[in-house]
């Protein structure tokens, strides 16, 4: 009875300050409940089922951009009646070494190998070097074996045979001007584009490639 009248008699600045003396650990305790059920809850409903990658390394993209082609791809690939299926867009910056010439940083090339041991990059675009250096350990799908993908008019990579490779067009260079690519600031002249050999998505691979190079 006592404390009431305390209570009663303080200004609303005063009770303020006495049950946060009181009962800021419990206040703290609820907020911290509240943000993870919240957390918790947002993460279910706006959860996104990445079922395209599409990888790119390269010294400049327009960040602002990206985000408005990944969207631009789902439609393309999945239409409109998506659910929470979405396609992911990634790019790997490249930067100079030591020795002047451009390279990707330890943490992205961990990154990288990664996303590809776990099968989950579909299509890559990459230089010259870095695609040698996947294709001859099997990396890329042999583009020769691949139903209704005309490849006369492109400028194409091949790769001679060895251990792990059977000779025959494994990319395609990304020479001519790509209004999509340009959008996005995308250093792509030079750049060789690439299915993954383990990709779980080889048909939207094949429509994705179709629709960025508009092969008919």
């Amino acid at each position: 009875m006592k404390s009431n009248k305390w209570m009663k008699d303080m200004t609303f600045k005063e009770k303020v300050e006495y049950i946060w003396d009181y009962y800021k650990i419990h206040i703290i305790v609820g907020i911290i409940v509240v943000a993870i059920v919240a957390s918790f809850v947002n993460s279910i409903l706006t959860n996104k089922n990445y079922v395209f990658d599409f990888s790119m390394i390269g010294t400049s993209i327009n960040f602002d951009k990206e985000m408005n082609f990944q969207n631009t791809i789902t439609k393309e690939l999945l239409g409109t009646d998506k659910g929470k299926n979405q396609a992911l867009v990634e790019f790997y910056m490249l930067t100079k070494g030591s020795d002047g010439k451009f390279q990707l940083d330890p943490t992205s090339v961990q990154k990288l190998m990664v996303k590809i041991s776990a099968e989950e990059v579909d299509v890559i675009a990459l230089d010259k070097d870095n695609f040698y250096a996947l294709g001859n350990q099997g990396a890329f799908l042999n583009l020769d074996t691949v139903k209704n993908l005309d490849l006369s008019g492109l400028d194409t990579e091949k790769l001679p045979a060895s251990k792990d490779v059977k000779a025959g067009t494994y990319g395609i260079y990304l020479n001519k001007d790509n209004k999509y690519l340009d959008g996005i600031g995308y250093d792509y002249h030079d750049k060789i584009v690439a299915v993954l050999s383990n990709s779980k998505n080889k048909d939207l691979s094949v429509k994705f490639l179709k629709w960025l190079l508009d092969i008919k």
